[in-house]
């Protein structure tokens, strides 16, 4: 991009801001129009002489301008802000139908689904039977119209999700074109969804508690397809998933058999281990009880082996302490005695 686009894009930008921000009732700093003005009157006296020329400090200030306003009119965006001020000086005769081409295109092709609806409806070849009928059981020019009627109410749908959905960034500014084929694409997913919902997939059976749903389910299930696409989607995906399932499930099972021998032949070598070592631990036990049975049978006859050495020598000393306290006696009685038999001869 040029510099003359580059600065021009900025002071269009910056005007559009400086207006939208004054109509909305925002207050901003006084330099800020001051130094618009300014750059544009130059911009107009060099695009008249053929040179496009910025000093340096000029374009500084007119970065700061754009900056300080684009956080003032937030969340609008300046681009948004521009392209609708640009669509607004526009004459075309559908301006009133929106302010940017995606709404007026959206809006007209819904009015376009909206009419094609009521003039097939006209037709006596689409009555609740032949809607209801589906792909198999009809042909011809009633098919033809049958499935044109549930395309429109798809496409009806469709529509309707994306104004709805394009309606709060207009009314917030902050509109971006680079998402118009988003949009698009949203009304060919709502085509195919409405058509599969209301003809592959099979929504009698939960309609048929309800006679006043069931005798208009496929228009109701085309319109609803087209709406939320992307709830279709889950749908078919959530669908995927149980057929796979479904598939899987021989497999599956041998896998699970495979794994339950494995797992009762582990048990069992478990179980005959642990066994093993019971009887391993129980037959240890039994040595171990053994050796220390032989061990206290020694050391008992070791203690009472020295019992007996012990107590020879008790003997022998308790007979010689009674034979001296024996003889002592005696002589005691003898010197009473002796001491007696003097008293009587005195």
């Amino acid at each position: 991009m040029s510099k003359k686009d580059f600065v021009s894009h900025l002071l269009t930008e910056c005007d559009v801001m400086i207006r939208y921000a004054s109509g909305e009732g925002k207050t901003m700093p006084s330099y800020i129009p001051n130094t618009v003005y300014q750059l544009q009157n130059k911009q107009v006296v060099n695009d008249g002489d053929g040179h496009n020329l910025l000093l340096e400090h000029e374009l500084s200030a007119l970065t700061k301008c754009h900056k300080e306003l684009s956080l003032l009119v937030y969340p609008a965006k300046p681009l948004t802000l521009s392209i609708m001020d640009k669509e607004s000086s526009s004459v075309s005769w559908l301006r009133f139908l929106g302010p940017v081409k995606l709404v007026r295109h959206m809006s007209l092709l819904a009015l376009f689904f909206l009419v094609s609806i009521i003039g097939l409806s006209i037709s006596p070849e689409v009555n609740q039977k032949t809607v209801n009928e589906g792909l198999f059981n009809s042909e011809g020019k009633v098919l033809l119209l049958n499935q044109l009627f549930l395309l429109c109410c798809a496409g009806l749908g469709a529509t309707f999700a994306c104004l709805h959905k394009s309606r709060s960034f207009i009314r917030m500014c902050n509109y971006d074109p680079k998402f118009d084929s988003t949009y698009w694409s949203m009304v060919i997913m709502g085509f195919m969804a409405g058509l599969m919902i209301a003809e592959l997939i099979p929504t009698q059976e939960i309609t048929q508690n309800h006679s006043s749903i069931g005798d208009f389910h496929k228009p109701l299930a085309a319109l609803l397809g087209g709406f939320s696409a992307d709830v279709i989607y889950s749908v078919l995906s959530r669908l995927v998933e149980v057929v796979n399932q479904l598939m899987g499930s021989a497999e599956q099972k041998t896998k699970e058999k495979v794994k339950n021998t494995l797992t009762q032949a582990e048990l069992a070598e478990q179980l005959q281990q642990q066994n093993k070592d019971i009887q391993d631990s129980i037959s240890q036990n039994q040595k171990i009880n053994q050796h220390l049975l032989s061990t206290i049978a020694d050391e008992l006859t070791v203690s009472q082996k020295s019992k007996e050495q012990l107590d020879l020598p008790l003997e022998s000393m308790k007979k010689s302490t009674s034979l001296k306290s024996a003889s002592s006696t005696q002589a005691t009685r003898k010197v009473t005695l002796n001491k007696a038999e003097a008293a009587v001869a005195e």
